[in-house]
């Protein structure tokens, strides 16, 4: 009876561990609560593009340049040591019509052991940053890595975020080539699809977001050419994008398929 009794104590540890481990480390798990991976692939085929670890003089200006001219509106997840280095980049990103998300204020990669007094000072320093450079208040988060813990989802609700994560990914954090950027999504991507680039260079990196940049046209293009138009994020999902922005209609029955 005994060893029975530990038999079902060690099997439900391994449950649980593996519970824990999927909720933190896979991007689309929810099971620590609401997050957004996808939007809706009804109606038009549509995808949303989303940029991470912005602003970064030199990367982020050039990919506005692209996006400018190819009549593209993106999601920037900024980071907020970042953000008050570089103010007027942060101000024309918003300036030129993308939407603006929070993505902590270091994107410490080990902040996943922090706990709600941590999470807590870096979403809102960066939502500090954030609106002392454009006057917005980001109603949109993201989590370094894409990882989440109770607390990191307690401190984004308690700021008034929802979480968005993504669902196809470029893996351009790392070293890599434009030509395996856009093989790597392109062919891949549906519509619903929120997709996951990096223009900018989080603290504490010397990575090189060159093979970002120059992969902007093409994945555009290649993604046209597949029937697939990128639209800002809030468009794709009906997220409100800021806090004093009416949320859109729809949006919790857009939520429960997400």
């Amino acid at each position: 009876m005994i060893r029975g009794s530990e038999q079902f104590l060690a099997i439900g540890g391994v449950l649980i561990a593996g519970a824990v481990t999927h909720g933190t480390f896979f991007p689309q798990s929810r099971v620590f609560g609401q997050v957004i991976s996808h939007g809706s692939a009804d109606g038009a085929a549509r995808v949303a593009l989303t940029f991470d670890d912005g602003p970064t003089a030199g990367a982020t200006d050039r990919v506005l340049d692209m996006l400018g001219e190819l009549g593209v509106k993106a999601a920037f997840f900024l980071v907020g040591r970042n953000v008050e280095r570089e103010p007027r980049l942060t101000e024309r990103i918003a300036a030129e019509g993308h939407l603006i998300g929070n993505h902590t204020y270091d994107h410490f990669r080990l902040g996943m052991f922090g706990l709600a007094r941590f999470w807590n000072e870096q979403i809102g320093r960066t939502d500090k940053a954030i609106e002392q450079a454009t006057g917005l208040r980001p109603a949109l988060f993201r989590p370094p890595v894409g990882h989440k813990t109770p607390f990191i989802m307690a401190a984004a609700a308690r700021g008034g975020h929802a979480v968005v994560t993504w669902n196809r990914r470029a893996l351009d954090g790392m070293r890599t080539t434009p030509e395996r950027i856009v093989d790597r999504v392109a062919p891949h991507s549906w519509a619903g699809d929120i997709i996951l680039l990096h223009d900018g260079v989080e603290p504490r990196s010397r990575r090189d977001p060159a093979a970002s940049v120059a992969a902007v046209r093409p994945l555009i293009n290649a993604l046209r050419d597949r029937g697939l138009e990128p639209v800002r994020l809030d468009e794709l999902t009906g997220l409100r994008p800021y806090r004093d922005a009416p949320e859109p209609s729809g949006t919790e029955n857009l939520r429960s398929r997400t």
